[in-house]
């Protein structure tokens, strides 16, 4: 595509530097009229705006040197578009300075075919197109965000002039194209009608030499124009096809990712399948430490239990034992407290006995000195009281011993 277009402006070229020596001696040369018939009518002024002495005013024709400024200006903008150093627009900044030259009889042969006004609005609307385009794509440039760099790198998709990174594409859009082919179209019908108005005058034996200013002019702002319009084109193509060829590399890449994948995926498996054999070894080697283990914490637990129950008759027969034991040992302990309070009630008598006989008769009886708590046979010294009632008081305790 690239090659083609640069066949296209080199051929374009080449034909306006042999344009003038062929006007000379050619015959009227004229285009489709299906391809200029649009335009040209679009432009062309209406029927009652014809002068009849054929000669415009000379602020009319001012007019339209202004608006093929304003047609040279345009291209330039679209040039902007185009790939970079694709077009050379050096012949325009020739050409704006032609214009400013041109003479009233190459304006009016120019105003017959072309309403100022008229040009004016198709330009102003192309330029309006280009102008939001531009202000829009530099203001996504200046928000743009880096994409995310992965370990390997992901093929894109860069035109020369434009691209689609994957999260944008930087494709010119439709308006625009078709603005930046209105504006060639317009060049081509101002060509074609310089075209057109010099070889009218070389036919019918004019002064043609006056009007070679105007179809240089016009020559040179075609060209250019075709050149700007092809490139934007081309843009537009080189972009689909690196997107097609970017989509076939990506889609390349991520069957390699995914065989990559599929690899690793097998070894993974595979490796996940001697795990589970090894989890499961484990699991019958768990399974069966757990089995030997309950079996022994049975016999524990069985051997614990008989240890229990031989423990709790011991205890059992213990407790009984100490039972026999205590009862005999408080039944001797209340025999032994018995006779001691026998042999305390004796001797307590037996003091009472001397406290109640008088000095010098005294005696104690003697059984007391021989008594014995385990025998019980303390006597009662009380008993032989002979006062009344049997009480006894002082000097009437009975016979003494």
């Amino acid at each position: 595509m690239r090659t083609r277009l640069l066949a296209i402006v080199v051929a374009v070229c080449l034909a306006i530097g042999l344009a003038q020596p062929l006007r000379a001696v050619s015959s009227k040369i004229s285009r489709p009229a299906a391809t200029r018939a649009p335009v040209a009518v679009a432009l062309a002024p209406n029927p009652g705006e014809q002068v009849p002495s054929g000669q415009y005013p000379q602020q009319t024709l001012e007019d339209l040197r202004g608006e093929v400024l304003n047609l040279v200006d345009s291209v330039q903008e679209f040039a902007a578009l185009a790939p970079p150093g694709l077009v050379d627009t050096t012949d325009l900044q020739q050409a704006r300075g032609l214009i400013l030259q041109m003479s009233s009889q190459d304006l009016n042969a120019l105003r017959k075919g072309i309403d100022p006004s008229r040009l004016h609005a198709q330009l102003l609307q192309a330029r309006a197109a280009v102008a939001e385009y531009s202000k829009a794509k530099s203001a996504t440039t200046a928000s743009a965000v880096p994409l995310h760099t992965e370990t390997l790198p992901f093929p894109g998709a860069n035109g020369l002039c434009t691209s689609a990174n994957g999260t944008d594409v930087t494709r010119i859009p439709t308006g625009v194209i078709i603005a930046a082919d209105v504006v060639y179209f317009i060049a081509e019908t101002v060509y074609e009608l310089a075209q057109d108005a010099c070889n009218d005058v070389l036919v019918i034996g004019g002064e043609g030499g006056n009007l070679r200013l105007l179809c240089l002019i016009t020559d040179a702002i075609w060209v250019v124009a075709h050149a700007v319009d092809e490139g934007i084109h081309f843009c537009g193509d080189d972009l689909t096809g690196a997107v097609v060829d970017a989509n076939y590399a990506r889609l390349d890449h991520i069957h390699n990712d995914l065989a990559g994948v599929q690899t690793t995926a097998n070894t993974i498996d595979t490796h996940l399948t001697n795990v589970d054999t090894h989890l499961t070894n484990v699991n019958n080697q768990i399974t069966a430490e757990f089995s030997a283990l309950d079996t022994h914490l049975t016999n524990v637990d069985n051997h614990i239990a008989n240890e229990f129950t031989a423990l709790d008759t011991h205890i059992a027969n213990e407790f009984t034992a100490l039972d026999t034991h205590m009862v005999s040992l408080f039944a001797a302990l209340a025999a032994q407290l018995t006779g001691s309070t026998n042999l305390l009630s004796a001797d307590l008598k037996q003091v009472m006995k001397l406290e109640l006989t008088p000095e010098g008769q005294r005696q104690i009886v003697p059984a007391i000195l021989t008594c014995t708590v385990a025998d019980n046979n303390c006597p009662n010294a009380l008993t032989h009281c002979t006062g009344t009632g049997g009480a006894c008081s002082w000097n009437n305790v009975g016979p003494l011993p």
